[in-house]
């Protein structure tokens, strides 16, 4: 296992650049229209080529599930595309449940920063997704030295192991910190979204 190797790897799983809140079209879109910019611009994050990324049907679940907001006479705007990107990462990782819960915040009544503008347009939402790609936009580094790292460890663990099967014991190993790492993270983000997000849920150890 090479250092070499993994480069690639990263390459090929994360989008060279973000989709930018300048990237998406600032008029209303048809269905389709939103499927095929989604599609462009996170091609690079599908598996097989065959693979759908958003499909009207879920599109329409997100809406009839209050997760996005409803369309305006069949058009969708920026916000919605926002939106639609964000929820792309969050259904990898989150039940439909905990997705509804999460994106309440993008549209919770009352509150005066997710009100909608006359235009129908939520600055909110403007400001959220490009916070989130603010933060996100070193995932790459960050990628790479949490596994060279760890490919270090996994070398000087495995030494005594040559040949073919070594080589596939120091991936297995990689891969199998990397689920660990995702499970996690994955659980991090769950124990969030009950503590913050489900209000009407009394905390652990304490009954109604």
């Amino acid at each position: 296992m090479r250092k070499e190797e993994l480069y690639p790897l990263i390459d090929e799983i994360l989008p060279h650049q973000p989709v930018l809140l300048t990237d998406i079209p600032d008029i209303d879109l048809y269905v389709d229209q939103v499927t095929g910019f989604i599609e462009k611009k996170l091609a690079q994050q599908k598996r097989h080529p065959k693979d759908k990324l958003l499909t009207k049907t879920m599109i329409n679940n997100y809406a009839k599930a209050g997760i996005l907001i409803p369309p305006r006479q069949k058009k969708y705007s920026r916000q919605h595309i926002e939106t639609l990107l964000m929820l792309y990462n969050a259904k990898q990782i989150l039940s439909i449940n905990d997705i509804s819960l999460l994106f309440s915040i993008l549209h919770k009544p009352g509150d005066k920063h997710s009100e909608t503008e006359e235009n129908g347009t939520h600055p909110f939402i403007d400001l959220v997704y490009s916070l989130v790609q603010e933060i996100n936009n070193d995932q790459a580094e960050q990628l790479q030295e949490i596994c060279e790292e760890k490919m270090d460890l996994i070398k000087e663990k495995t030494g005594s192991v040559e040949g073919e099967t070594g080589e596939l014991i120091e991936w297995f190993l990689l891969a199998m910190y990397l689920v660990s790492q995702a499970a996690v993270q994955k659980r991090m983000a769950e124990a969030i979204i009950d503590r913050y997000f489900k209000t009407s849920v009394p905390p652990k150890g304490k009954t109604s």
